[in-house]
């Protein structure tokens, strides 16, 4: 198995440049207390990893504000309203089709926001987490008219165009992830070492080399839901493969939406 050596090649490289490989973490679908999100946390709190939680304003359970009261490496994010499919027939899905924006479903995501602000205060961010990843460029204004001041979808961003370059006052920040270890189509078992691996050292590369925007972290999305025991035990691979080293840093949500610019490297 060559993806872990050539992960640590790569880290090498940022190290010989004199750059710091910048991550981040996000992980969707939260709703209430559960064994898996204890795991998370726990994983979370015993790498000393920060953890940015896409929760579904629509659904949220009330205990889930006590169990992560006092977590200061957890950042809260806007998942959606109510991760519900409005995709008409053939389409892939997604919540908010542009075919559904108007004055009620701009009120519904301003709804959301408001919500997590008032259950987890300053850990939440105006950061909106659409479902599925999937989000039309459209909605960018009703975002912003809504109070988001943040974005993330999957897939590397646009380098020097769109909202993830925005910097200062007002500035509205993109930042997705790019590597999923879960295979969705193959059962949603762990895709595998290699598969995740190659997404992870492949977008750093591009950071790097130029091939992708430098300044927009390296994103791992989870599902704590969904996941089987190889798929945590990835994670926590990764984490203590990661962690501890001068060269390499997991940003903690709001590090990674700042908008002064200097969520990269």
């Amino acid at each position: 198995m060559t993806a872990w050596p050539d992960l640590e090649a790569e880290l090498a490289a940022w190290a010989d440049a004199g750059r710091t490989a910048t991550l981040w973490w996000r992980d969707d679908d939260a709703t209430a207390a559960t064994p898996q999100l204890d795991r998370l946390l726990a994983l979370a709190a015993d790498n000393g990893v920060p953890l940015s939680l896409a929760v579904i304003p629509g659904l949220i359970e009330p205990p889930l504000a006590d169990v992560l009261a006092g977590r200061a490496d957890v950042a809260v994010l806007v998942h959606g309203h109510e991760h519900r499919n409005n995709a008409g027939a053939g389409e892939k899905k997604c919540e908010f089709p542009v075919a559904g924006r108007s004055a009620e479903t701009r009120a519904i995501l301003r709804r959301g926001r408001e919500i997590l602000a008032n259950r987890f205060g300053s850990a939440a961010l105006p950061v909106f987490v659409p479902p599925w990843n999937r989000l039309d460029d459209a909605w960018l204004p009703d975002l912003r008219d809504g109070g988001f001041t943040g974005l993330s979808r999957f897939g590397p961003r646009g380098t020097g165009t769109g909202p993830g370059t925005g910097t200062g006052p007002g500035a509205f920040c993109q930042v997705n992830t790019h590597v999923d270890p879960i295979d969705w189509r193959g059962g949603k078992g762990f895709a595998g070492p290699d598969a995740a691996l190659t997404a992870l050292t492949g977008h750093l590369r591009a950071r790097r080399t130029g091939g992708a925007d430098p300044g927009e972290p390296t994103g791992l999305l989870t599902h704590h839901l969904v996941q089987d025991p190889k798929t945590w035990d990835f994670v926590a691979d990764l984490f203590a493969r990661t962690t501890g080293r001068s060269f390499v840093s997991w940003l903690p949500g709001p590090a990674v939406f700042d908008h002064t610019g200097r969520n990269g490297d």
